[in-house]
């Protein structure tokens, strides 16, 4: 396995994601209707919040890619609805979490209990849309 077009892949598709979903099309304003807290994560917290987000967004892939590997999936498309499937029970899982155990000084406990869980849509979206991405430009360099 390529590694570096792997990590290459993933931080194109990452880029190009995040920017299209969250800066063109502000999918999470229109998702959430909350303006405020989603301008202190993606505007006012920028330089920490996007790597954090990269890092996040790993560790989904990794986790949809175990339960590929675990089911025997190999088609594209259907790795894509694993994506979706995952995002949504590892998100609602922390949405459920911090909703049941607010915390005044943790900014993903304000996040979910101001978004509720609208942000499981949100995350869902960008997601299996930065995971396309990955999709379609490793059939375009093979």
């Amino acid at each position: 396995m390529d590694y570096l077009k792997l990590l290459l892949n993933y931080l194109i598709s990452f880029s190009v994601g995040l920017f299209l979903i969250t800066y063109v099309l502000r999918a999470p304003y229109v998702i959430t209707g909350k303006n405020k807290i989603v301008d202190e994560y993606y505007l006012k917290n920028f330089k920490t919040n996007v790597p954090l987000d990269a890092f996040f967004i790993i560790c989904y892939f990794l986790v949809s890619e175990f339960v590929s590997y675990q089911l025997k999936i190999k088609k594209s498309f259907n790795k894509l609805i694993v994506v979706g499937i995952v995002t949504a029970l590892i998100t609602g899982g922390f949405c459920y979490y911090f909703l049941n155990n607010p915390q005044k000084n943790n900014f993903f406990s304000r996040w979910f209990n101001t978004v509720g869980y609208r942000s499981v849509i949100y995350d869902v979206v960008l997601l299996m849309f930065i995971y396309y991405i990955m999709i379609y430009l490793d059939k375009m360099i093979e």
